[in-house]
């Protein structure tokens, strides 16, 4: 009987054991000759307008742009054409997940709206990123289609939580996503 345990013991012990079949996956690592969007600084944003640099600063870099911007007692501040955005490839862009961090208990931000426009500063694409004090979810955001050898510009509407103190500084990290198959928005884990 005890041998007969022993080995129900065994055998149970051998039917839990995990097997885990592994293989191998190559993944080849190319540079691009021409990235498929190129942010710069948009005609009405320091620091190439220097009457905008008290209020706005926003550079482009590689991957992405930085915006430092001001807010104030007041119902919103827009800052048109901001940024600069030169397209390469043809593609669909989109937000693909918005985050915030503020140092106050309240978000000094009520909502954001990033909105990119054609040269004659017609809306191609809206993109709502905070609303309510919160980041919008569920992101991502619908995508809306962008033409190789365009120029688009960044536009930047901000509602702030009322009143504006001196403390009330908050950090709005957006991330877009650039499909340059479908006008699908695909989720890219962070």
């Amino acid at each position: 009987m005890i041998v007969g345990l022993a080995v129900v013991a065994a055998v149970a012990s051998i039917a839990l054991a995990d097997v885990i079949f592994v293989y191998t996956g190559t993944i080849n690592v190319q540079p691009m000759a021409t990235t498929p969007l190129v942010f710069n600084t948009g005609p009405n944003a320091g620091p190439t307008s220097t009457a905008a640099e008290p209020y706005i600063s926003f550079t482009g870099g590689y991957g992405g742009f930085t915006v430092t911007l001001v807010i104030t007692d007041s119902s919103a501040v827009y800052y048109y054409e901001a940024g600069e955005l030169t397209v390469n490839t043809p593609g669909y862009i989109y937000v693909s997940s918005v985050t915030t961090s503020y140092t106050t208990s309240t978000a000094p931000v009520q909502s954001m709206t990033i909105y990119i426009q054609d040269t004659s500063g017609s809306i191609v694409c809206q993109f709502p990123v905070i609303s309510g004090g919160s980041p919008t979810s569920p992101p991502p955001s619908s995508s809306c289609p962008l033409n190789a050898g365009n120029t688009y510009y960044i536009s930047i509407k901000v509602v702030p939580n009322l009143p504006v103190t001196s403390s009330s500084t908050e950090t709005v990290t957006v991330n877009f996503g650039y499909n340059v198959i479908s006008g699908a928005s695909v989720l890219v884990p962070t």
